[in-house]
């Protein structure tokens, strides 16, 4: 066991538990979206061509469901080389994506392996890096901490299921990991290089990414502020050109012919903050409305009238029907912030089955608690600072715009909790594995 661990090889044990997690995430996601007792769309790892494509809800219909919608960029790629929507606008918000994904189909034909395979291993490599991670940042017990932190990767459910089902998550998480890792190994031109372009890249990975990437430009600005790095403020300036460039595209697209809702991200503030949500209170569980399988809710004449009502009086404007709900409805706002608040940072929202919330509660017992004890010990370090400003601003705008009806957009800050809570169990069983009491800590790694 202490052979395992080898000092001299910390990075071993993340190594051989990223490659536990490529086996049990790609056969967890093969279970889940061809045999699971749940209500997630099936399909067979046996079907291919136009049968595989038509097992996902509303494949070439009008209103595509998300499988369908990014297998319809991926096939439009392979047909023409730009990843397209059923309507025929381009797919600003995830064309990263969609060129990843028509890769897979390339090689792989069209089937559920040639996709669940590659973004299995990119669950094994987001292992590795989060392991590395916290190898580096560990002050001893490095082997340990590097395995606590990866074997926290490997347990994530719900990272698992994203593997066998078309959507960026994968990718992205990976990009993010590779980014921190990047900025936690080295402080070097090369090190800011692959920091800022993994960002650049996941920010045309997944549509969401933007607000996790305007924390990482902020902690930029004010590192070079207080260090006067000029790499920083370099990387800060093209990272936000090309957020807002994204965007400046979509703002100037003609949307008259959209079909799918996440072609039209101006619905988002209305999605969430409308007469619907009235009846929640400060306590309530987040969930969709209307649209969830689990609610008890149940929509009545009158919500739908203020709803159409709101809606007729901004002109038809989503946005504005939004900010003329919130303005007239300051408690019921707030009270939706306070449901928001708890749906970012807590482990369950309405959205979820039973058996899935009891999933959940136990990852994150697992990782938030001893995530943020370990960002206390690092606080002298660029990897807490980043941390910190970056789920700042991830909960501040799931808390006042509209928070994931699951915890999907808040992984990237899960993963970064994940390399600082496998610091806190090194030092917490590394006596024990060793058979002694653990020593004082040393200097952090990477501090700054």
């Amino acid at each position: 066991m202490l052979n395992f661990f080898d000092e001299r090889k910390p990075w071993v044990p993340p190594a051989v538990v990223a490659v536990l997690t490529f086996i049990c995430h790609l056969a967890f996601s093969i279970w889940f979206y061809t045999a699971s007792p749940t209500n997630a769309p099936k399909t067979t790892a046996h079907l291919s061509g136009e049968a595989y494509l038509a097992s996902y809800p509303g494949w070439d219909t009008e209103h595509e469901g998300d499988g369908a919608f990014y297998n319809r960029g991926a096939v439009e790629v392979l047909r023409t080389g730009i990843p397209r929507t059923k309507s025929g606008l381009f797919m600003e918000h995830a064309p990263l994506y969609a060129y990843f994904l028509a890769a897979c189909y390339k090689l792989g034909g069209l089937r559920l392996l040639a996709m669940a395979i590659p973004q299995a291993a990119l669950s094994g490599l987001t292992a590795l890096l989060v392991g590395l991670m916290a190898s580096r940042l560990a002050s001893r017990y490095r082997g340990l901490a590097g395995f606590a932190a990866a074997s926290l990767v490997l347990i994530n459910v719900r990272l698992a299921g994203y593997a066998g089902y078309p959507g960026p998550t994968s990718l992205l998480l990976f990009l993010f990991a590779l980014a921190v890792w990047a900025l936690v190994r080295a402080q070097s031109p090369k090190a800011y290089t692959l920091f800022f372009g993994a960002m650049i890249l996941g920010i045309y990975t997944q549509a969401a990414f933007f607000i996790i990437a305007s924390g990482v430009g902020l902690w930029a600005l004010l590192a070079f502020w207080r260090q006067r790095e000029r790499a920083l403020l370099v990387g800060a300036i093209v990272l936000a050109a090309f957020a807002i460039a994204k965007p400046a595209i979509s703002l100037s697209m003609d949307r008259s012919r959209e079909t799918h809702s996440s072609e039209a991200p101006t619905t988002v503030l209305w999605e969430a903050n409308n007469p619907y949500y009235e009846s929640m209170t400060a306590l309530s569980l987040w969930e969709r409305r209307p649209g969830n399988n689990w609610s008890k809710w149940k929509i009545t004449p009158e919500q739908t009238a203020r709803f159409n009502d709101y809606l007729q009086r901004a002109g038809g404007n989503d946005t504005r029907a939004a900010l003329l709900w919130i303005r007239e409805n300051p408690r019921d706002y707030l009270e939706l912030c306070c449901v928001r608040l708890r749906a970012v940072l807590g482990p369950i929202t309405g959205q979820m089955s039973p058996l899935n919330k009891m999933i959940c509660i136990v990852t994150w017992l697992l990782i938030f608690p001893a995530g943020f004890i370990g960002l206390w010990r690092l606080r002298q370090t660029r990897f807490a600072g980043l941390a910190l400003l970056v789920a700042l601003v991830q909960v501040a705008f799931e808390t006042l715009v509209i928070a994931g009806w699951a915890p999907r957009y808040r992984l990237p800050i899960d993963l970064m909790l994940c390399a600082a809570a496998g610091t806190i169990y090194a030092v917490w069983f590394g006596g024990s594995l060793r058979g002694s009491s653990p020593a004082p800590d040393k200097t952090l790694a990477q501090a700054g």
